[in-house]
């Protein structure tokens, strides 16, 4: 994966390792409510102990129906011998019994006992959540909602298949999976799977490509590049299919705007990506996008895509001629050049 940089870097840094990063530990908290992560890091437990020894003892405890004396009892010596491994789900909504007894064990851990807790967020338990994060190893299970990242949960998914993704094949595929982190997490494994070789855009519209014709981006893509006739027939199809006209016309402005904000700038991409907030790779796609458009057109298009964003959520009695009327200027301003 990428390095992060920057105030990201350490705000991630600050809530914990990647759930990719989780090893066996006397302690492990999973704290932040993507349920997709968290069980990715329990699994990846339970399968790293059970790579040494088979007979690992597993116990499950949901944090709210734990009774008290349970997590002792759970952690005194098996008499099989084999190792433990302690689980708590649901920390957000634990009862007093769980509060109890977990904040006195975490005092004073067994070495040769594995607990992994996950808590899904909030303020509940605040005096456990200090005492995991002072003692335990923090996997971070905070939700993904950059498309930055999840373009670097895809780019990480590869690697650790020891694969390689192309970077705008892994931008299709975060456009055409969206945001539920399941969801994306099997279509890496779908594609790791089925293909061979460097996996590219060909790929990704080979799976997924009915997906990836009906979202907003694909639409802007299509506009910004020149391309009106596919564009509208790429809009026309994502009308139809159930597509709203806001989040279509929000896709054209962070396109547009984006290729605004770079436009006749000096700086390095480096520099600006730090100075505008926005991935590199985001910096050089709209620099690519701001070359097509005379300074005056793209101002242009950003007033048309305020006043389209204006109609289509109350202004228009007609969004949908109003999203397309913007996507044909576009093109046409982006095919001038």
């Amino acid at each position: 994966m990428p390095p992060r940089t920057g105030a990201r870097a350490s705000s991630k840094a600050a809530r914990g390792r990647s759930f990719r990063d989780v090893t066996p530990a006397p302690l492990v908290f999973l704290l932040g409510s993507d349920e997709y992560q968290a069980a990715r890091s329990f699994g990846s437990v339970r399968e790293q102990m059970r790579a040494t020894t088979a007979d690992v003892e597993v116990t499950r405890f949901d944090a709210a129906n734990y009774q008290v004396g349970e997590l002792l009892l759970s952690s005194s010596p098996s008499l099989f011998g084999g190792p433990s491994l302690i689980e708590f789900h649901g920390l957000e909504r634990m009862n007093e019994d769980t509060q109890k007894d977990l904040t006195a064990y975490v005092a004073n851990p067994d070495p040769d006992v594995v607990v992994v807790a996950h808590h899904g967020g909030g303020t509940r338990g605040k005096g456990l959540m200090d005492a995991l994060k002072a003692k335990a190893l923090v996997i971070d299970c905070a939700p993904l909602k950059k498309d930055a990242e999840k373009v670097e949960f895809v780019q990480a998914e590869f690697s650790a298949a020891k694969r390689k993704v192309a970077p705008d094949a892994a931008r299709e595929l975060v456009s055409a999976v969206g945001s539920d982190l399941a969801e994306l997490g099997s279509a890496c494994r779908q594609l790791i799977e089925d293909t061979e070789g460097q996996v590219d855009s060909a790929a990704v519209q080979k799976y997924f490509g009915g997906r990836v014709e009906a979202t907003g981006f694909a639409v802007a893509d299509a506009a910004v590049a020149g391309r009106g006739a596919q564009a509208v027939s790429l809009l026309r199809h994502a009308l139809a299919t159930g597509v709203d006209p806001v989040p279509l016309v929000s896709a054209l402005a962070i396109k547009v705007r984006q290729a605004a904000l770079v436009s006749g700038a000096r700086e390095s991409g480096g520099s600006l990506a730090s100075r505008l907030k926005m991935a590199p790779w985001q910096v050089q796609q709209a620099q690519d996008v701001a070359r097509r458009f005379a300074p005056e057109d793209l101002a242009a298009c950003v007033r048309l895509l305020a006043e389209t964003d204006a109609m289509v959520k109350g202004a228009s009695r007609d969004p949908r001629y109003a999203v397309e009327r913007a996507v044909v200027t576009i093109a046409r301003a982006a095919g001038r050049r």
